[in-house]
Parts: C-alpha cells; sequence; structure tokens
C-alpha cells in the first residue's frame, strides 16, 4: 500500500461525567468546543487502514505473509447433517454424520450413527467401495483455550455421491431388522447430507481457533484423518513454536475483549488474525525472546489443560485467569503492546455499550 501522510486525530470528551449527555451528532461543533479536546491518533493512517483493505478484498495471501505463516483459513469445512436437524429451531430431526459408535472385524464394520437406536453391520470392503472412512473432526463446540477434542465422523474422500450410495447400501443391507424410525431418519440423512474435506497436513503444525463468538484457540495434534468444520478457522505454521505462540495471542485478545467489557461479534473468521496484525502481535513484530516464551507457557498450558464437555467459554477464561502460565502471558503480551493499537485491535472483533462508544470520536 502506497504511503499515505495523513493524520489520525481522535476527538475526546473532558468530563465524560458531566459532558457525555450535552455532546450529540446533532450539535454543532462551535457548541460544544469547550467540552473537548483534540489528539493524535498513535496509529498511522497505514495501520488504520490496512486491515480493513485486507478485510474488504478478503485477501488470505497477505493476511498469512503478515502472519508470517503458511496458509491462513477463515472458515473451515462445509459439512450438513452433522447432528441430523436442528430440534433447537423445530426442524425434524435425522440420522447424524456423527459416530457414536464404530468397531472392524472380521472383514464387517459396526457403526452406530447419530440419532440412530442400533449399530448396523456393512462389509469393509464396502467402505472401501465408497472411499468410506471414519475422520476425526475439529467441532467448535469441542475447541476450547488452548485445548480441544473431536468427534468421529462418517466421510467419503470422493464426495457427497459416494457417501450417499454407501448409505443406501447400508439401509439395504439391514432394512429387515432396521427400525421404521431408523429407516426414516437415515432416508433422511441421506437426502440432507452436503459434505466437503479439508484435510489437516500431518507434517504441519495448525492453530485453530472458532470463528465466530468467542475465538478461543489451541493447537491440535492428533492431525491423522482429520478435518474442520465450518465454523472453526485455522492457520497453517511450518513451525510448531509459532503455533503455540499464536494460540496464545489468540487467547489473549480473547481475555482482553472479556477484560474490557466488550462483547463478541457473532462472525469472526479471519477477523481475529487482522487484530493480531493491528495490535502489532504477529511473529514478525515481536523480539524472538517473548516470542519463546510465549509458545513455551502456551505449549505447557496446552499439555496441561482440559475440559469437560462443552466448556462455557467466559467460564473456561475467568478459571484460566488462576493459572500461574497465563497471567505470566498476559503480562508479556501486556508490556509489549501498545494501549491504542490495543483498542483499536479489540474494535475489530468486538462491540462496546454506547455510553463508552461516546467517549472517543474519530475525526
Amino acid at each position: 500500500m502506497r504511503h499515505v501522510p495523513v493524520k489520525l486525530l481522535l476527538l475526546r470528551i473532558i468530563d465524560t461525567e458531566n459532558a457525555t449527555s450535552r455532546v450529540s451528532k446533532n450539535r454543532e461543533l462551535r457548541e460544544i468546543e469547550s467540552l473537548l479536546k483534540i489528539e493524535e491518533h498513535k496509529l498511522s493512517y497505514d495501520d488504520y487502514i490496512a486491515p480493513m483493505a485486507l478485510w474488504a478484498v478478503e485477501d488470505t495471501g497477505k493476511i498469512a505473509r503478515e502472519l508470517g505463516v503458511l496458509r491462513v483459513v477463515p472458515k473451515g469445512s462445509y459439512i450438513m447433517g452433522l447432528f441430523g436437524g436442528e430440534k433447537k429451531k423445530g426442524k425434524p430431526e435425522y440420522a447424524g454424520l456423527i459416530v457414536k459408535q464404530y468397531s472392524a472385524k472380521n472383514g464387517v464394520v459396526s457403526i452406530k450413527l447419530y440419532n440412530l437406536t442400533k449399530s448396523y453391520n456393512v462389509p469393509t470392503d464396502l467402505m472401501s467401495r465408497y472411499g468410506v472412512d471414519i475422520y476425526k473432526i475439529y467441532y467448535r463446540g469441542l475447541v476450547n483455550p488452548f485445548s480441544c477434542r473431536t468427534y468421529n465422523v462418517l466421510l467419503s474422500k470422493r464426495g457427497d455421491e459416494d457417501l450417499k450410495k454407501f448409505l443406501k447400501t447400508l439401509v439395504e443391507l439391514n432394512q429387515n431388522t432396521m427400525p421404521q424410525r431408523d429407516l426414516n431418519y437415515l432416508n433422511a440423512l441421506i437426502k440432507e447430507l452436503k459434505t466437503s474435506i479439508d484435510m489437516f497436513n500431518e507434517k504441519r503444525y495448525y492453530v485453530i481457533y472458532r470463528c465466530q463468538r468467542m475465538f478461543s484457540a489451541c493447537v491440535p495434534t492428533d492431525l491423522k484423518n482429520a478435518v474442520s468444520e465450518s465454523h472453526v478457522a485455522y492457520l497453517e505454521c511450518e513451525e510448531q513454536e509459532q503455533a503455540y505462540y499464536y494460540a496464545g495471542v489468540l487467547n489473549y485478545l480473547a481475555y482482553k475483549v472479556i477484560e474490557s467489557g466488550g462483547s463478541f461479534i457473532r462472525d469472526q473468521f479471519a477477523r481475529p488474525l487482522l487484530a493480531i496484525i493491528v495490535a502489532g502481535l504477529s511473529w514478525k513484530t515481536v523480539p524472538e525472546d517473548m516470542r519463546k516464551m510465549i509458545s513455551d507457557l502456551s505449549s505447557q498450558l496446552s499439555g496441561e489443560l482440559t475440559w469437560s464437555g462443552r466448556s462455557g467459554q467466559r467460564r473456561a477464561f475467568k478459571q484460566l485467569t488462576q493459572s500461574s502460565k497465563f497471567v505470566e502471558i498476559v503480562r508479556i503480551l501486556d508490556s509489549c503492546v501498545d494501549k491504542e493499537r490495543l483498542r483499536y485491535a479489540l474494535n475489530l472483533v468486538s462491540s462496546y455499550p454506547n455510553k463508552n462508544r461516546s467517549k472517543t470520536k474519530k475525526v
């Protein structure tokens, strides 16, 4: 981006307690001039506008280069039919692709899918014929700060049509012993399912984070036959140290939103990564010794933390504040980030009550 020699200025209300109600967009500047003071913004015009330019064109390649990583994926694989319908929204239930039970013995595979009453058998070679396998899926509900788990999911590497053919054959082989409910649920799944597979590379290192609401982050270590889903975003890194560093930074930024009283915007996608760049916390920006400290602490937390079920994220971060290792991550990053830049970075991923927004106006 060409350098633009423009200064950014902030108008701040001098006495916020008494003057806020008297300052509004309906008043002329001359009426409220005595209530305001002008300060120079600590961000240059280029620093201020660059993240929005990247966001506008969704240039994940440039974001990856700014972060010094191999790849940025703001939204994982689209898979429809994981849990069979949306009960909360009053929609009919059907079978889901999530595998509740699975075993293979003597050339026969036994599979119980989500929402079905029992397991059903198919020959092992039938799975090979349609490219079907049991994959591990990193699902948003199981991604927590510094730690995550997976579900097993039934997918075909050849796509939807082969997966549907496999399920139709499963029905044909078991229909004589299949309750009508299970038959209806499986037929509905065959009709509804849609899948795409974005496999993780076992030779790389990843940081995955929730790409809706609170962007809790972790480094997955079980990458064999592993895929993501569309509510999870990720970074692909060449070095393990870098992955643990970015997991620490993302969790730090999420914590700072909570600490400052903000609420997370709904769709995050690549926004947390732009926040890293704006805050000046990219891998290329932070001194090497600090990067290593953050990475080491993040790695230690990843090995120690376990979360039961679908842990509430605010509760999880509240628990994190009791960990001396996380407190140290916060202290180190606080020491190397400019408060003005951090405030702007957090505005990319969160919103604040109107009473706070009115205290600062850009001109």
